[in-house]
């Protein structure tokens, strides 16, 4: 059991990294609210989450990023229905497990429709200056589904069908996409707090295939990964990001709470790369597609130091696992505790939920980060309370269903104190003095005309006093 479970995680590991065919919730800040941050995007990382708001005048909003994020999710019984094929099989012929039940059992855990794995993974670097921000980001999008025998069944080593010529497989299936862009955001002159933006990036893509027989190969895995590596096929293409927020109370500075909303799409081209010789010899066809996503966000701050923010994915993501998708649904918020310009403790939790797949569980999130000058650093992680058993046949291990994290170091400097929810903002703002008059400038000098006219009529007051005194 532990090795083939190692086995099926080493193997999605060193398929990454690469890019996202679901939305994947990068960096520690939005994964720990739930992976809400459409609305609330900020800073170099406002290129992946929402451009428009590249544009977005913020505290420490200049600088760079640099976000890490893994997660994995089970869908079904795929690991259970390996390890209890290969103890069947292990025990064959003769022993106390060796019967037509424990591999029939064993093949139906693998063979439900969705059944698979997925890891995801994204990385990158994110630097903006001003309104415009430079990335290189890289995304992983890994998948392992089973490949059902349902011929070789014998209990008998003697007979053509034993269950030890027995050839089910995982397919791996993914890609490893690198994104270089540049991103711009802007405010627009005529409607206060109304953003709009977007990136323009090159991407390149590595597409494998490979498979790994469950009893027929060795427990290694040095030939699923040399033959998922060395068969992937490279290719490029050209990505379009958009996105808009609306900062309403910039808008309607009566408005409270402070509210604003976010619409992003990312790869709204639809980027397709070219599928490797493994794929096309198994019956895959077409190209591989990154396709269009589109995210709506909205938050709220009480005060300036609580935020309140909700995602939902307005598309239905594919995902390398087949009739697996995802239309995610998160909500969390977001606590600074002193919210200084040099100091500040962002506590976030958050709550999610796949609204595409009913059997998936709500997932809870929680995060913390310290900004202490211009360094800061964050962690965060997400986990479903729903476990799925390794096996069902001897010793088993609960492992839970779906798990995510994050970190992220940045040095973030400039920018403005106009908005009251960055992280690092000012706890309140000092009004502004009225500006004192320069120093420097002297009053004005009279001319001697009128220095002449000044004591011609004082001269003339002078007379009429002296005639009005008694003789």
């Amino acid at each position: 059991m532990k090795k083939t479970l190692a086995a099926l995680v080493a193997v999605l590991i060193a398929a990454a990294p690469a890019g996202a065919a679901e939305w994947l919730p990068l960096g520690p800040r939005a994964l720990g609210m739930g992976g809400a941050g459409v609305a609330l995007a900020q800073g170099p990382l406002a290129s992946y989450w929402n451009p428009a708001a590249l544009g977005r005048p913020t505290m420490d909003s200049y600088g760079i990023q640099i976000p890490v994020t893994a997660h994995a999710g089970l869908t079904g019984d795929v690991i259970a229905g390996a390890n209890d094929l290969k103890n069947v099989q292990s025990a064959c012929p003769g022993g106390a497990d060796c019967t037509p039940g424990n591999i029939t059992k064993a093949l139906n855990e693998l063979n439900h429709p969705g059944n698979g794995a997925r890891i995801d993974v994204g990385t990158g670097a994110n630097l903006k200056i001003g309104k415009f921000a430079l990335f290189v980001d890289g995304f992983a999008d890994v998948g392992a589904v089973p490949s059902i025998d349902t011929v070789n069944t014998s209990t008998r080593s003697t007979d053509s069908t034993y269950v030890g010529k027995n050839t089910s497989a995982l397919i791996l299936k993914g890609a490893r996409i690198v994104e270089g862009g540049i991103g711009y955001g802007h405010e627009l002159p005529f409607v206060p707090g109304l953003y709009l933006g977007g990136n323009l990036k090159i991407m390149n893509a590595q597409v494998g295939y490979a498979s790994q027989q469950i009893i027929t190969s060795n427990n290694g895995n040095s030939d699923i990964l040399s033959n998922f590596k060395n068969g992937a096929k490279t290719s490029s293409n050209f990505g379009v990001d958009a996105g808009a927020l609306w900062d309403l109370h910039r808008t309607f500075d009566w408005m409270p709470l402070h509210p604003r909303v976010g619409l992003v799409g990312r790869n709204l081209n639809d980027p397709k790369f070219d599928l490797p010789a493994a794929a096309l010899a198994a019956g895959e066809t077409g190209k591989y597609s990154v396709n269009p996503q589109v995210r709506f966000g909205a938050s709220i701050s009480p005060f300036h130091w609580w935020n309140i923010a909700a995602d939902v994915d307005m598309t239905r993501n594919l995902t390398p696992v087949d009739n697996v998708a995802t239309r995610n649904f998160g909500v969390g918020t977001e606590v600074n505790v002193f919210n200084r310009s040099w100091i500040n403790i962002p506590l976030r939790v958050g709550l999610s939920k796949n609204l595409a797949e009913s059997a998936s569980g709500t997932m809870f999130s929680a995060g913390a980060g310290l900004n202490f000058l211009h360094f800061m650093i964050d962690a965060s992680g997400s986990v479903s309370p729903k476990t799925i058993d390794t096996q069902t046949q001897g010793q088993s291990t609960k492992i839970p269903r779906e798990l995510a994290a994050a970190v992220q170091l940045s040095l973030l400097f400039g920018g403005s104190e106009q908005s009251d929810s960055s992280p690092s903002s000012a706890a309140s703002a000092a009004p502004a003095a009225p500006p004192a008059a320069p120093a420097s400038v002297a009053p004005p000098q009279p001319t001697p005309a009128q220095v002449q006219q000044v004591q011609q009529d004082a001269d003339k007051a002078q007379k009429e006093l002296d005639q009005q005194k008694p003789q």
